[in-house]
């Protein structure tokens, strides 16, 4: 099994929940880099699907356990949660470096290549593919309803104030 970045409610790393978060508040986002990067996450419950279906079928081999269904990029991903959250986002680029690395789903250039694997395999094993707006939408709904606890990584409001000011 080779999954994408997992993602989706009840996600402890918050991946997803930083920005589905950070788009809901609306306003002008910091993006680290290009907004062309692209983006593979698997909703956690598709890939769960995909394992139980592999061992049913006592299928062995590597799959690629990707999505969304439809290629997409970083800025696709945020406008996604922006509109979940029925809030507007303008996307500010900012210079990679400026920014932590423990930024979610924010990758290096040079590893761009991986972020286009192909899910073909896993699809014909019987892997589903949830639009990326209902696993938003779901995080989005999960994250309130705990109360949108600390993530423990990503910008504070004040450290992307401090970015956006020079951009």
């Amino acid at each position: 099994m080779r999954p994408g970045k997992v993602v989706g409610p009840y996600d402890v790393q918050a991946r997803l929940t930083y920005w589905v978060r950070r788009a809901a508040r609306g306003g002008r986002v910091a993006l680290p880099g290009r907004p062309e990067q692209p983006v593979q996450v698997i909703d956690s419950r598709d890939l769960a699907r995909l394992v139980v279906q592999l061992l049913v079928d006592d299928r062995p081999g590597a799959f690629h356990a990707v999505g969304p269904a439809e290629p997409t990029t970083i800025a696709d991903l945020i406008h996604t949660c922006a509109r979940a959250a029925s809030s507007k986002v303008d996307l500010v680029p900012v210079p990679a470096e400026r920014v932590p690395r423990s930024l979610p789903l924010i990758r290096p250039e040079s590893t761009w290549s991986t972020q286009r694997r192909s899910p073909a395999r896993a699809h014909a094993a019987g892997m589903p593919a949830t639009p990326l707006a209902v696993t938003v939408a779901d995080v989005l709904a999960w994250d309130r309803g705990r109360g949108e606890p600390p993530l423990g990584h990503g910008l504070s409001p004040e450290e992307e104030a401090r970015l956006l000011s020079g951009a």
